[in-house]
């Protein structure tokens, strides 16, 4: 799937994360085997063109035995890295494959016709000629922006001189394909003499193992039991539960992993936690995950949250833009009360959230409100004490860090500063990327860096000149506080939206999600999309084990039907593709006024059938079961954006359309046939 980054326009200067990948020794394979090098090359470079889009990043230019990439963020640059050398390193095995050393530098670049120039990009090509053959060397300014989001096991490697570069550049190594690197590159060839002459070198350690992702049916703390992994970020892993001692109530495991493990730094790091624990068990608002516990278990750092069933605003964009639709002016400004509201209350606990983006708030059904998850609170300070820089006469250094995401944050934070109009920025920004459906880079303005999103909506003057406000990038230009903002956008609110700031207390009546008097009656496509999903996880049993759930649960919401179908699939990366495949039909998300009607997949197909010539849902179904034994899980999605990009085709175009997907001739071949017989026999 193509990425949704922005591609620059030519002339422009913008801030990036560079990656630039290069062969080791690709000339002397070509003077032996130039075919078998050639075929081989090929085939990598492929590799890193997927992965890169697939981490939302941009190929910009191949150097012929390696690729120039950039990304908006530097988390999905580094895990991009990461991915590349594990999937090499995989085909390693396989065949006597290519090694590719890959380079991370973030900083301004400057795109100027069909190349990109800067510093950063030199410093990036560089820091590639000393990663280990099958490893990344990133700067230090990479590391320092990712080491919260991402457990590496990183050596640091010091200040390296490096070719045309003036300053040195201190850097780590990263040797994603499997051990530490064996040695690491000193400064200069002087140095390298002097300590050849007074010491040996060292014999390499062994690195320690990595600490295991907790597996499904895992008990912790002798109640918690694990049922999936919900994802990785922040400062470690979150995982879905079920609390044995409170009758198997569903909730959140969040383990947060620190920097350092061993002494004083694991007892600053337990301290911390804690006493941050404790600022976040004292919040209590219907917007915010209630905080349930915190412990320890074997070194590894616990705390346990709230489950909140719904979804991201930014999945929901994503389906929008999908049916090329985006939230609406009024929509947007309900949905920004709702969040001034939770904002005001953090705000007079001395508490910012620092990471607010669309990932970052979900739309709870239960109570239909935005809910703000994943705080930037205790990772922020537990990174600061837990900085591996150790100095002679400071001791425990505390680096900045920079908590958030690169054009929802403000400037200031980047820097470890972080206040009220911080948060408020962000929700600016977020509101903005709701109404255009753009990422933050792309409206901001290469010039004067304000956010100008008048090319891609339409939004009245008065809100505009809020949102205007909220973006300053000078922070006292900014509104100061919630309130503030709140009564500027009073007069533009609806009649039956409460005047006052003050938050909602816990189970307010008022915001309730509607009580539903009828029966759930399971919509068929659904059905048969969950089939059609839970096949391909756990094969033939999938017809009776949905009969059972329909039967056992007869009440039960498609939102708990998915999560008890995902709880019959033993794999968790395979529970979570099946959970990211479905389109769950709701109610309330189409009366809901924070979140307005959004169409389920399966309805959609349903309404394009007067557009469709001659398209069922049963053939359709069909195309994506046969599809899917030739290119396995991505079929739905295939499928899905087939029809939605051509919706006028017949059932023989949508075969072919189909066919090319495959990449196995032979196959694609067979698909064709397959499907093309049952066009012939329906009855006319």
């Amino acid at each position: 799937m193509p990425s949704d980054l922005p591609i620059p326009s030519r002339g422009q200067r913008v801030l990036a994360a560079i990656v630039v990948t290069d062969a080791v020794g690709f000339s002397a394979r070509m003077s032996v085997d130039e075919e078998n090098t050639l075929q081989l090359i090929q085939r990598d470079l492929q590799l890193m063109s997927d992965q890169c889009q697939e981490f939302e990043g941009q190929v910009l230019k191949s150097t012929g035995d390696g690729l120039l990439m950039y990304f908006v963020s530097a988390v999905q640059a580094v895990n991009c890295a990461i991915a590349i050398q594990k999937a090499l390193h995989s085909t390693e095995k396989q065949v006597d494959g290519l090694a590719h050393r890959v380079g991370i530098h973030m900083g301004d670049v400057f795109f100027n016709k069909s190349d990109v120039m800067g510093n950063s990009v030199n410093i990036a090509a560089r820091l590639q000629t000393q990663a280990q053959p099958g490893g990344i060397c990133l700067s230090k300014l990479v590391y320092d922006l990712v080491k919260v989001r991402l457990s590496l096991n990183a050596d640091c490697v010091g200040p390296l001189k490096l070719k045309n570069i003036q300053e040195p550049i201190t850097t780590y190594h990263i040797n994603a394909a499997g051990a530490r690197a064996k040695s690491v590159v000193v400064a200069d060839a002087k140095t390298v003499a002097k300590k050849t002459k007074t010491q040996s070198a060292p014999a390499p350690t062994p690195s320690k193992k990595p600490t295991p992702v907790l597996a499904e049916g895992t008990k912790i703390a002798g109640r918690y039991t694990i049922k999936r992994m919900l994802g990785q970020g922040g400062f470690g892993f979150s995982y879905l539960v079920e609390d044995t001692q409170r009758f198997g109530e569903l909730c959140v495991l969040k383990e947060l992993r620190p920097i350092q493990k061993e002494g004083k730094f694991l007892k600053k790091a337990i301290e911390l936690f804690q006493r941050e624990a404790k600022t976040l068990h004292s919040i209590d608002h219907p917007q915010i995950p209630k905080f349930m516990a915190c412990f320890t278990q074997a070194k590894r750092l616990f705390i346990v949250q709230e489950y909140i069933n719904g979804v991201t605003y930014l999945k929901l964009l994503q389906r929008r833009k999908k049916q090329s639709k985006l939230f609406t002016e009024t929509e947007t400004i309900v949905w920004m009360a709702h969040m001034l509201r939770v904002l005001d209350y953090l705000h007079s606990l001395n508490i910012m959230h620092r990471d607010i983006s669309p990932e970052n708030v979900m739309y709870s059904r239960d109570r239909n409100l935005p809910v703000l998850i994943d705080f930037g609170l205790v990772n922020n300070t537990m990174s600061d004490s837990l900085s591996e820089s150790v100095t002679q006469n400071e001791g425990l250094e505390k680096a900045l860090t920079a908590v958030g995401k690169f054009g929802y944050s403000p400037p200031e934070q980047m820097f470890g500063k972080c206040t009220p109009s911080g948060d408020l920025y962000a929700l600016g920004v977020t509101a903005l990327v709701l109404m255009t459906g753009k990422h933050p880079r792309d409206l901001m303005d290469p010039h004067t860096l304000d956010m100008d999103w008048k090319p891609y909506a339409k939004i009245s003057p008065k809100l505009g000149k809020i949102l205007v406000k909220m973006t300053r990038q000078q922070p006292m230009e900014r509104f100061q506080s919630a309130q503030d903002v709140f009564d500027q956008l009073t007069p533009l609110l609806p009649n039956d939206f409460s005047r006052t700031l003050s938050h909602i207390p816990s189970g307010a009546k008022a915001m309730a999600a509607p009580k539903q008097t009828d029966v759930f009656q399971p919509d068929p496509s659904f059905i048969a999309q969950c089939r059609d999903e839970l096949s391909r996880c756990i094969g033939p049993i999938a017809d009776m084990v949905i009969e059972e759930t329909l039967e056992d649960n007869p009440n039960a919401t498609p939102q708990e039907i998915v999560e008890i179908l995902a709880g019959q699939i033993s794999d968790a990366d395979q529970a979570t593709v099946f959970l990211s495949h479905i389109c769950i039909p709701d109610e309330a998300l189409a009366t809901s006024k924070t979140m307005p009607e959004i169409h389920t997949v399966a309805q959609q197909r349903q309404q394009g059938l007067t557009r469709q010539q001659g398209l069922t849902p049963d053939f359709i179904t069909r195309c994506r079961q046969a599809l899917a034994q030739c290119i396995g899980p991505m079929a739905s999605m295939i499928v899905e954006d087939t029809l939605a990009d051509y919706p006028d085709l017949s059932p023989p175009k949508l075969v072919d359309r189909l066919a090319r997907e495959i990449p196995d001739g032979e196959k694609a071949q067979e698909f064709r046939q397959e499907l093309r017989n049952e066009i012939s026999v329906k009855p006319k």
